[in-house]
C-alpha cells in the first residue's frame, strides 16, 4: 500500500513541476522575454500563496484523516472542519490579489496574471489531498493529475501560438486546476456525504485551525527562504534574475518530487506504528533516512551533467547563465531530502512542531535579509547560494537536534 501511494503522489507532484518544463522549449520560442518572467513569476507566487491557503493540512489534517479512517462520522467531522479552515483561508488570501493587482511591477502590465497567480494558489490549497493521502485512495488523484497535463498541453500547442495569445496562457492554467480542485472535492463530498454548505462553516474551521497552526507556522516559515525567494528576487533584481532563478528552482523542484511525496506517503504508516507503540519505528526511521540519503546525493552528478543539455534543449540557450545557477542550486537536493525525513518523520510524528518552529523562525530572517542584499548584487545566482546556505544550516540544526533527543535509539 505504501508503495502505491508513493508511485501515485510521484505522478501528481511530477506532473505540477515537469509539465511547466515540457512546455519551456514551446513558451520560450512563443512569449516575450517580460512575458516569460511574469509567467514564471506567477507560477512561484501561486506556489506560495498555495502553501498559505493548504495550511499544512498536507501533514497535520493527513495525520488527523488517517487516525479516524475507519469511523465515517468523525471522518466527516474531520474533513468539514478542514475544508471550512481552507475556505476561511482563501478569504484572507485576498490581500495577496489586492497587492498583485494595484501594486506589483511585474504584475502591472498583465493584469490577468494577477488574478490567474491568485486563483492558482487558492485552488492548489483548497484541493483536498489530505483526504485522498490519509484514506490513502490517490489513484483518482493521479489520474486527474495526467488528464490535465495532456489537457493543458494540448491546450497550449493549439491556442498560444504567438506572444498576443499570452492570456490564453492564463485561462488554460486557471481552467484546468479549476477542474481538478472541483473533480477531487466533489468526490470526497459524494463518498463521505458531506454537503457543500457544511465545508462553509467558520466555527467548525476555526477548530481545524487551532490543531494545525503549528504545522503551518513551519511550512508558512520553510516557504519565506524556499518559495517565496523568487518573489523577493522580483523586488530586488531584474526581469532575467526572476526567469533564470524561477526556471532552476522548476528544476529542482522536479528533483525534489519523489523526496517530498515518498516522505508524506510513508506518514501514515509511521504514524500507525506510533500509536501502536510499535517497536519497529526506531528501525523504520533509520532506514528512511538512509535511504534519502544515498538516494539524493545520487542525484547531484546527474544535475551536473544535464545542466548544460537542459538550457540547450528546454530553453535553446535564452539565459546563458541557467547552468551555472543550476548547479549551485542542486546543492540543496540532499540538505532538503535530510531535513524532510528528520522534521515529518521524527518531530512531526512525536508531536514536536515547536523545535521546527524555533529553527524555521531563525531561518526566515538570515534568508530574507540575506537573499535581498546579494541578489541585488549578484541576482539568480546570489539568490540561488542563498537558498543553499540556508537550507544546510537547516539541516545540520535539525540532525544535532534529533540526535540528541533520539541518540538512544538510532
Amino acid at each position: 500500500m505504501v508503495a502505491k501511494n508513493i508511485a501515485y503522489l510521484y505522478v501528481i507532484q511530477l506532473l505540477r513541476i515537469i509539465l511547466p518544463l515540457a512546455l519551456l522549449s514551446v513558451l520560450t520560442g512563443v512569449l516575450t522575454g517580460p512575458q516569460y518572467s511574469v509567467y514564471v513569476y506567477t507560477l512561484a507566487s501561486a506556489t506560495w500563496l498555495g502553501t498559505f491557503v493548504e495550511y499544512g493540512f498536507n501533514v497535520s489534517g493527513t495525520r488527523r484523516v488517517a487516525a479516524v479512517a475507519a469511523d465515517p462520522v468523525a471522518l466527516k467531522t474531520v474533513l468539514v472542519e478542514t475544508q471550512a479552515a481552507k475556505w476561511l483561508l482563501a478569504g484572507l488570501s485576498v490581500p495577496f490579489l489586492v497587492w498583485a493587482l494595484t501594486s506589483s511591477a511585474v504584475f502591472q502590465p498583465y493584469p490577468e496574471w494577477a488574478v490567474c497567480a491568485w486563483l492558482l494558489g487558492a485552488m492548489m490549497g483548497m484541493t483536498p489531498g489530505h483526504y485522498y493521502q490519509g484514506t490513502s485512495n490517490l489513484r483518482i488523484a493521479a489520474v486527474l493529475e495526467v488528464l490535465g497535463g495532456i489537457l493543458t498541453f494540448a491546450s497550449i500547442h493549439l491556442f498560444v501560438r504567438a506572444s498576443e495569445d499570452f492570456w490564453r496562457l492564463c485561462l488554460t492554467l486557471a481552467g484546468v486546476r479549476f477542474m481538478i480542485w472541483q473533480i477531487l472535492e466533489r468526490h470526497m463530498l459524494a463518498k463521505t456525504g458531506i454537503s457543500f454548505i457544511q465545508t462553509l462553516a467558520p466555527r467548525q474551521g476555526i477548530k481545524a485551525l487551532n490543531d494545525g497552526w503549528k504545522i503551518f507556522l513551519v511550512n508558512i516559515g520553510a516557504s519565506l527562504y524556499t518559495s517565496f525567494n523568487i518573489v523577493l528576487l522580483g523586488g530586488a533584481s531584474t526581469a532575467y534574475a526572476v526567469a533564470v532563478y524561477g526556471s532552476c528552482e522548476r528544476m529542482i523542484r522536479a528533483g525534489l518530487t519523489f523526496v517530498a511525496q515518498a516522505s508524506a506517503a510513508i506518514f501514515p504508516k509511521l504514524a500507525a506504528m506510533k500509536s501502536d507503540n510499535s517497536l519497529q519505528l526506531s528501525r523504520t526511521r533509520r532506514s528512511y533516512l538512509l535511504a534519502f540519503m544515498l538516494g539524493s546525493a545520487a542525484c547531484l552528478p546527474l544535475v551536473w551533467a544535464m545542466a548544460p543539455l537542459l538550457s540547450k534543449y528546454l530553453f535553446n540557450d535564452t539565459l546563458p547563465e541557467l547552468p551555472y545557477v543550476l548547479k549551485i542550486m542542486s546543492l540543496v537536493i540532499p540538505a532538503i531530502a535530510i531535513s524532510n525525513v528528520l522534521a515529518i518523520h521524527f518531530l512531526v510524528i512525536d508531536h514536536q512542531e515547536h523545535i521546527l518552529n524555533w529553527v524555521v523562525a531563525c531561518a526566515v530572517p538570515v534568508s530574507l535579509t540575506g537573499g535581498y542584499f546579494v541578489s541585488r548584487s549578484y541576482g539568480a545566482a546570489g539568490m540561488a547560494g542563498t537558498w543553499v546556505v540556508i537550507e544546510w544550516l537547516v539541516t545540520i540544526s535539525l540532525a544535532a537536534i534529533v540526535y540528541r533527543r533520539y541518540k538512544r535509539n538510532l
